[in-house]
């Protein structure tokens, strides 16, 4: 008989208690940590593989260059705030009614979508206020 494959299940509890929303595999091997498991980066990255392969996680690109996992469920968008690195989900009520538009008007059936909306959370608007100058250096109206 086989040996039961711990660290998935540990994977999966920290992911589910945490308040992170999506983790790369050094915020998973972090969050393990900080509650007493100890897994080295393969076996992490490994017990991702298997949570993924039977739904349980799933992989999420926020064009970073950083592999990202949350646990699977209802579809949602993501917040990524430029000045912290916060990341929440935001229901996607508004880009599922235009992916029906878009399947009726032409079509097109959409198998999947992604939408990340940057800027800043409410915390940072509140550290931080909006600058007055935009990009090239002239003054916001």
């Amino acid at each position: 008989m086989g040996r039961r494959a711990v660290v998935p299940e540990q994977v999966q509890a920290v992911m589910s208690e945490g308040a992170r929303h999506c983790w790369t595999l050094d915020e998973l091997h972090d969050g393990l940590r900080a509650v007493g498991h100890e897994a080295d980066p393969s076996t992490i990255f490994r017990a991702i593989g298997r949570l993924e392969a039977h739904g349980v996680v799933r992989a999420v690109a926020l064009d970073d260059r950083r592999s990202r996992y949350e646990l699977a469920g209802e579809h949602h968008e993501h917040l990524v705030c430029e000045r912290c690195g916060g990341i929440d989900a935001v229901p996607c009520g508004l880009v599922a009614s235009f992916v029906e538009q878009v399947r009726r008007t032409c079509g097109f059936e959409v198998e999947g979508h992604q939408l990340v909306l940057r800027g800043r959370c409410r915390s940072c608007q509140a550290v931080e206020p909006a600058a007055l100058f935009g990009p090239i250096g002239r003054e916001k109206r």
